[in-house]
C-alpha cells in the first residue's frame, strides 16, 4: 500500500562498535517509598543497594578490562522502530536503523514508512520474528493494526491496515502472537466504547481479535469468565508456547484507548489460553505479596525457551511471578521476585539459554538482569542506568526505558525511552533508542556507545528531531522495537520460499 523513504543506501562493513565498560548501578529507591520487603510464601529480590554493589565489586576485574571486544555480530542488521509523530499533526511510521555494528552508519535512521494516518499512539509490534518477515504494529487510540512487509527492509511496504469499524466490538490493540496456523491473535485491553464508567470496571472485557497473515480480521474474541467475576479482564501481554499448546495474555487493567474517563485501573490475574483454537481455559489471580500491591497490573509475559515455565511481571506491582502449571487443569503463579515499589517493570526477554531474564524498570530509569540459575529464586546481577548520559555519565538524562527488543543470539537490546500518552495513563521519556550489550556468561549489561545519533554524535539515536527521511514531520516517540534480518535471496536458479 506504501511505499518507504530512503536515507541512504545499506549499511556498509567499515568499522566496529567498542563500548565502553559500565558497572552495574543499583536503582534509586523512588522517592518516600519504603524498602520492598521479603515476600511471605514467595521468594523476594533481597536489597538493591547491598546487592548490587557487591556484583559491582565482583565484576571489577572482570568487565573493566581496557580494550574490550564485542560479541562477534551474527545477524539482524536492521533495527525496526514503530514511531507516533509527537504532536500529533503528520503520520505516524515505522523507522528502519542501521543496527550493523560493523557499518559505517551504525544507528543511522535509513528509512521511514509513514502510515499515512496521525495519532494511532504506536505501541507494541510482534515480538517473535516470523518466516514471512511481516510485522504488525497496533495504535492504542485508532485502534488500527498494520502490516508491513520488511523482506528486504530498506525496500519494504506497507501492505495492509485493519482500520476498526463501528461493528467491532473490541478496541486498544496491544500486543501480537502468531499462531500455528500463520495467523495473528492480538491482544485487545478494552471492549469497544469504553469510558471507565465503575460498573464497566468488574462487567466489560476486552478480548482477542484473530488476523490473517495479511492483516485481515478473522473473528473477536470477548474474554470474559464467569468464573472470575469481580476481576478486571483486559488482555495486554501475550506470550505463546506451541510445544504446550498455551497462550497467556495478562490483564494489565482498563483505560488504554481514546474515550477512557479518569485513571486507567490495573487488574492482578492472567487468562491462560488453548494455543490451537484461542480457547480460554483459565483465569489465574495473582495473590499479592508483603507490600500488598505487588500483583497490580500484569504486563508482561515470557515463557522459557527450554522448560515449560513462564514469568509474568507486573507494572505498577513492580514484582514477578512465574509459573509451570499452565498446562495443567489448575494453574497456579507464585510470586518469585519483588523489584520493589513505583519500579514500574515494562518489557522483558530471556535469553535463549534461559540464564537470563532482563526487564526494564521505567519508574526507578534502569535495565536490570535477573539470574535464573534457580527459577523459582532469581538473583539480581546487573542494572544499568538510563538517566545519565553514557557518554557523560555527569550530564542528566530524563530516561524512560520501557520498550525492548532482544537479538536472537540474546547479546544484543534495543531499548526505547518512551511508554505511552493515552487518556488513563501517561508515561513519556526522552525519546531515544539505545542498544544495550549482555555478556552472556556473567549477565552484565553496558551501552554499545558505536551506536550513536548521526546528527548529534550523542550515544542513543534521539527521536526529537526536526528531520526525517520522508519529510520535515518533526519530533516523535519511539516504542516498539524489532531487530530484522532480510529474507535471503533465492538459490540460483530457483524460487523464494512460499510465505506462511
Amino acid at each position: 500500500m506504501t511505499g518507504g523513504v530512503n536515507a541512504s543506501g545499506g549499511p556498509s562493513s567499515a568499522r566496529a562498535a567498542a563500548p565502553r565498560c559500565a558497572l552495574p548501578m543499583p536503582p534509586d529507591p523512588a522517592p518516600g517509598s519504603a524498602k520492598p520487603r521479603p515476600a511471605s510464601g514467595a521468594a523476594a529480590g533481597p536489597h538493591w543497594a547491598v546487592v548490587l554493589a557487591i556484583i559491582g565489586l565482583a565484576m571489577l576485574p572482570l568487565g573493566c578490562r581496557r580494550g574490550r571486544e564485542a560479541p562477534l555480530f551474527t545477524g539482524e542488521p536492521y533495527l525496526a522502530v514503530w514511531a507516533g509523530d509527537a504532536d500529533r499533526k503528520s503520520s505516524d511510521f515505522l523507522a528502519i536503523l542501521d543496527a550493523d555494528p560493523t557499518s559505517a552508519t551504525y544507528g543511522k535512521v535509513l528509512r521511514t514508512y509513514p502510515v499515512r494516518s496521525r495519532g494511532n499512539e504506536p505501541h507494541n509490534v510482534n515480538v517473535e520474528p516470523r518466516a514471512d518477515r511481516r510485522l504488525f504494529a497496533g495504535g492504542l487510540l485508532t485502534n488500527r493494526t498494520f502490516v508491513f512487509d520488511l523482506r528486504q527492509p530498506l525496500a519494504g511496504k506497507l501492505v495492509a491496515v485493519d482500520d476498526a469499524g463501528p461493528q467491532r466490538r473490541l478496541w486498544g490493540p496491544h500486543d501480537f502472537v502468531s499462531l500455528p496456523n500463520g495467523r495473528v491473535a492480538v491482544t485487545c485491553v478494552d471492549p469497544a466504547r469504553y469510558r471507565g464508567d465503575p460498573v464497566e470496571l468488574v462487567t466489560a472485557a476486552g478480548g482477542l481479535l484473530e488476523l490473517t497473515s495479511d492483516g485481515q480480521p478473522v473473528r473477536e474474541i470477548p474474554a470474559p469468565d464467569p468464573a472470575a467475576r469481580g476481576l478486571i479482564i483486559a488482555p495486554a501481554g501475550a506470550a505463546a508456547a506451541l510445544a504446550l499448546d498455551r497462550l497467556i495474555t495478562t490483564n494489565r487493567g482498563h483505560g488504554y484507548t481514546a474515550l477512557t474517563r479518569g485513571e486507567a485501573m490495573p487488574g492482578i490475574s492472567v487468562q491462560v489460553w488453548r494455543l490451537e483454537d484461542l480457547r480460554l481455559l483459565k483465569t489465574v489471580l495473582l495473590e499479592a505479596g508483603a507490600r500488598g500491591e505487588e500483583n497490580l497490573a500484569p504486563a508482561t509475559a515470557r515463557f522459557l525457551h527450554r522448560e515449560p515455565l513462564v514469568y509474568v511481571n507486573t507494572a505498577q506491582g513492580g514484582a514477578l511471578y512465574a509459573s509451570d502449571s499452565v498446562q495443567t487443569s489448575v494453574p497456579a503463579f507464585r510470586l518469585v521476585y519483588d523489584f520493589g515499589a513505583d519500579t514500574l517493570g515494562g518489557d522483558a526477554a530471556v535469553t535463549p539459554d534461559d540464564r537470563w531474564y532482563v526487564e526494564t524498570l521505567t519508574g526507578r530509569n534502569r535495565l536490570v538482569t535477573l539470574d535464573l540459575a534457580d527459577r523459582w529464586h532469581p538473583k539480581p546481577v546487573a542494572a544499568l542506568r538510563f538517566d545519565r548520559d553514557p557518554g557523560d555519565t555527569n550530564r542528566a538524562r530524563a530516561g524512560g526505558p520501557s520498550a525492548l527488543a532482544m537479538s536472537a543470539d540474546g547479546t544484543r537490546l534495543a531499548v526505547a525511552d518512551y511508554t505511552m500518552d493515552v487518556p488513563g495513563y501517561q508515561h513519556d521519556g526522552d525519546r531515544r533508542v539505545y542498544m544495550v550489550r549482555l555478556d552472556p556468561t556473567t549477565g552484565h549489561l553496558w551501552f554499545d556507545e558505536g551506536f550513536r545519533d548521526e546528527l548529534t554524535g550523542e550515544v542513543g539515536i534521539d527521536f526529537n528531531r526536526a528531520r526525517w527521511p520522508h519529510g520535515d514531520t518533526g519530533p516523535a516517540r519511539p516504542h516498539g522495537l524489532a531487530f530484522v534480518t532480510p529474507e535471503p535471496p533465492p538459490p540460483e536458479g530457483g524460487r523464494p520460499a512460499a510465505r506462511r
